[in-house]
């Protein structure tokens, strides 16, 4: 810094004396620096001033330059000349000189020797510092918080934080809290607006001044739209199935982006993982709960709803639509009826059975069967409840055995059985062995009937003989032994 401050002496003196220089090349100029410090911040504004001796020569300019690389080349008339820059950073600093140009007597330019060099020592910015974003991953969803934590790496002064979108502080929609090492910022509620790049940086207080630091590595942010709904499917389709049979319920979500974990629900209420004997299996974007044996406790609405795993945070989707889920009881024991009822039919007379079922008639589908001794041999669908089974004339091969009947619902494109009814015995009479003894029976009963009138008539008659006499001789008809009757002869 002594040097420095000789500077100016020795320009004047340079400027008395004759130049002692190669021949046809003028002399180097005087060159100082203001302010003088052994150390220069970002921001100081640097004075180099460049001085040429005197000389006949007229001036043309002056040049100058830094072992950074630049230089500049000003064209002045003047024999002094100042630039000023302001320091921006390391590369600000180092060596400076400075030259100048005259027109030599042939009035061709030459540039004189180069002064004297200036070490300018700048100090540094700060170190960078160190962002963290919560969700690590860089992804949030809507609504979602961001928060982000600016460390700087070393300890030091006075610090203030900033914080930056793409070249842009941020300042609205956030909390900032601030310490001498550390900041936060914290977004409570992202939206799509905050996808970008973002950074942090701090100022250091030196020398009464905020000297910014270097950005830190910027992290990408990505802000995406909630997921909508899920779709919930069932199968059967028609979300009615029958009591014992299988129950299959399928939610789907809208995207896989993330890690996905499923819920079902029953009339709102959550069903609990095994309920019911109930199954769960998740394969892509979609899960299963399988009902393998459905009870009539299980109808009503079924909903689902998703979560995804953003940045190990489940944020949840909005439930899916509702659809009701109807398990009908097993169809109830159907009744076999005969006609005629005691089951036992004269060869050649019709035999009449009905299968009535339990239950509306009305708009449900029925298939009815009938079974002679486990083999089947009459088939009927109807909406009604009863079927008939009709023979027109019983024969003993055809008619004889154990009879049984049994129904079959439609209930969502699947046939669902009834038990068997109980079972009625029928039993074919042969026509030869019957009509002979009802005949016997009846000519017996009207030859039994025909003599009792007979002698009825007999002993009316003969009693009326006998009074008849006893009157014609005026006698008693007590003195007449009954013996001595005879049989009245017309």
């Amino acid at each position: 810094m002594g040097l420095l401050r000789l500077a100016p002496l020795l320009a004047s003196l340079q400027m008395l004396l004759p130049w002692a220089s190669p021949a046809g090349v003028p002399p180097p100029p005087n060159i100082t620096v203001t302010p003088e410090k052994l150390r220069y911040l970002i921001g100081d504004t640097v004075s180099i001033r460049c001085v040429a001796p005197w000389s006949k020569e007229k001036i043309q300019g002056f040049q100058f330059s830094g072992t950074s690389g630049w230089a500049v080349d000003v064209r002045t008339a003047q024999r002094a000349y100042t630039y000023r820059f302001n320091v921006t950073g390391p590369k600000d600093g180092g060596k400076h000189a400075c030259t100048y140009t005259v027109l030599n007597q042939f009035r061709w330019p030459v540039r004189s020797q180069e002064s004297k060099s200036i070490i300018i020592s700048v100090k540094d910015r700060p170190p960078r510092p160190t962002l963290a974003l919560t969700p690590s991953t860089g992804v949030a969803i809507e609504g979602q918080p961001l928060v982000f934590l600016c460390v700087a790496s070393v300890e030091g002064e006075e610090r203030r934080f900033h914080f930056y979108k793409g070249k842009v502080k941020v300042l609205q929609g956030a909390e900032l809290t601030l310490g001498n090492t550390e900041a936060q910022l914290r977004v409570p509620e992202s939206n799509q607006n905050h996808t970008g790049n973002f950074s942090c940086g701090y100022e250091e207080k030196t020398e009464g001044r905020w000297i910014p630091s270097y950005l830190s590595q910027a992290v990408e942010v990505l802000v995406k739209e909630p997921a909508s709904a899920p779709r919930l499917a069932v199968d059967p389709p028609s979300g009615v199935v029958s009591e014992n049979y299988t129950l299959r319920v399928t939610c789907t979500a809208s995207r896989d982006d993330f890690g996905l974990r499923f819920r079902f629900y029953r009339n709102g209420v959550e069903i609990p993982p095994g309920h019911g004997g109930s199954k769960t299996g998740s394969a892509g974007n979609s899960s299963q709960l399988l009902f393998p044996r459905s009870s009539t406790r299980f109808s009503g609405k079924f909903s689902c709803g998703v979560e995804e795993d953003v940045g190990g945070t489940w944020v949840p989707s909005p439930r899916s639509e509702a659809v009701e889920v109807t398990v009908k009881a097993l169809p109830p024991q159907p009744l076999l009826l005969s006609d005629p009822p005691s089951g036992e039919v004269v060869d050649g007379d019709p035999l009449l059975l009905t299968c009535a079922a339990k239950g509306p008639a009305a708009a449900t589908q029925r298939k009815f069967s009938f079974y002679k001794d486990g083999a089947q041999q009459f088939s009927e669908t109807t909406t009604g409840d009863r079927s008939v089974l009709s023979i027109a004339a019983a024969k003993a091969a055809l008619t004889d055995g154990h009879f049984t009947c049994r129904y079959e619902e439609k209930v969502s494109e699947m046939w669902v059985p009834s038990p068997f009814s109980q079972a009625t015995m029928v039993i074919t009479q042969a026509r030869s062995r019957f009509i002979p003894l009802v005949a016997g029976v009846a000519a017996g009963v009207a030859a039994l009937i025909l003599a009792l009138l007979l002698v009825v008539c007999v002993c009316r008659r003969r009693r009326g003989s006998a009074h008849w006499k006893g009157l014609h001789n005026k006698d008693d008809p007590s003195t007449y032994p009954m013996a001595n009757v005879n049989s009245f002869e017309m």
